[in-house]
């Protein structure tokens, strides 16, 4: 369990532009669950009151399948998709954490 690795990001949407980044996180969600197996989980959400506001859950089984996913080609895309359509007012706040207990 000590191994295990999970990502919180925070990321906001230009203005305007909540509903088009909600559909491209969606679609890289169901990307990521469906291509890595070291991802336990990888779940998108968005504020219930700021509506261009997310947040990630992520957790990889260790580091090793967290560096999978940063290198996987599929996810730079989806950078450079979500710059080049100005989707995003920046780039994600990521916080990395440890559990503690089971």
């Amino acid at each position: 369990m000590a191994e295990m690795l999970t990502v919180v990001a925070r990321i906001r949407a230009t203005k305007g532009n909540g509903d088009a980044l909600a559909a491209l996180l969606a679609e890289q969600a169901g990307v990521v669950r469906n291509a890595e197996p070291g991802c336990l989980a990888y779940r998108v959400h968005r504020s219930t009151r700021d509506p261009e506001l997310f947040l990630f859950y992520e957790t990889y089984v260790d580091d090793a399948a967290f560096e999978l996913h940063c290198k996987a080609p599929y996810l730079a895309a989806y950078r450079q998709r979500r710059e080049s359509e100005g989707l995003a007012a920046g780039p994600a706040d990521v916080e990395d954490f440890r559990p503690l207990t089971d």
